[in-house]
């Protein structure tokens, strides 16, 4: 059972997340230095044969979602970040989190940040899940794994993260942190 960090804890917890996220989203051609590297998750190399079932759970507990009112009556009322988009690895688009969930446990049907693509006119859509743990939180002696990935370490920002793309089919592959069919164009629009 997840016991919720307080407001008053998790303020600084969600400052530091934010930047995190930020800057390790930032637009950029090339890393600043290999530690100032986003998220990136890779996979263990072993493929689990459940993986359909457990993305079609992750969808089906997300899927309220779709509508934004829905998820902020929910809690993912905290904006992380701003339209995230590179132009030569696609976008992420918003990020938000539900303050309550960042802790140091991954439960697949509970991510932690929810990623919308602009669609103009104030109507965000749902494209992916980020599940996000900071290092304070996270007392594994490996790093932790989800989905047959292992969440990658931000030494810069002191996170794990993982994102999955469940909403927005991604050429990049499911896991993988930039997505170029997601976009940030009809942001303001």
């Amino acid at each position: 059972m997840r016991s919720p960090l307080s407001l008053r804890a998790a303020t600084p917890l969600l400052a530091v997340g934010a930047v995190a996220i930020a800057l390790s989203c930032a637009e950029r051609r090339e890393p600043t230095s290999p530690a100032h590297v986003h998220v990136a998750a890779k996979q263990t190399g072993t493929p689990i044969p459940d993986l359909g079932p457990k993305m079609a759970a992750l969808k089906s507990s997300t899927s309220r979602y779709h509508d934004f009112a829905a998820a902020q009556a929910d809690g993912y009322t905290f904006q992380v970040t701003g339209c995230m988009q590179d132009a030569a690895r696609g976008g992420m688009g918003y990020h938000y989190a539900k303050e309550a969930l960042i802790d140091g446990q991954v439960i697949e049907a509970r991510p932690e940040v929810l990623l919308y693509e602009p669609q103009g006119k104030g109507k965000p859509r749902l494209v992916g899940v980020e599940f996000i743990i900071p290092f304070t939180a996270w007392t594994g002696s490996e790093p932790p794994t989800l989905y047959g990935q292992t969440f990658a370490r931000n030494e810069t920002f002191q996170v794990w993260a993982l994102h999955v793309w469940a909403w927005r089919n991604n050429p990049s592959g499911v896991f993988a942190d930039w997505n170029p069919a997601v976009g940030c164009d009809r942001d303001n629009a």
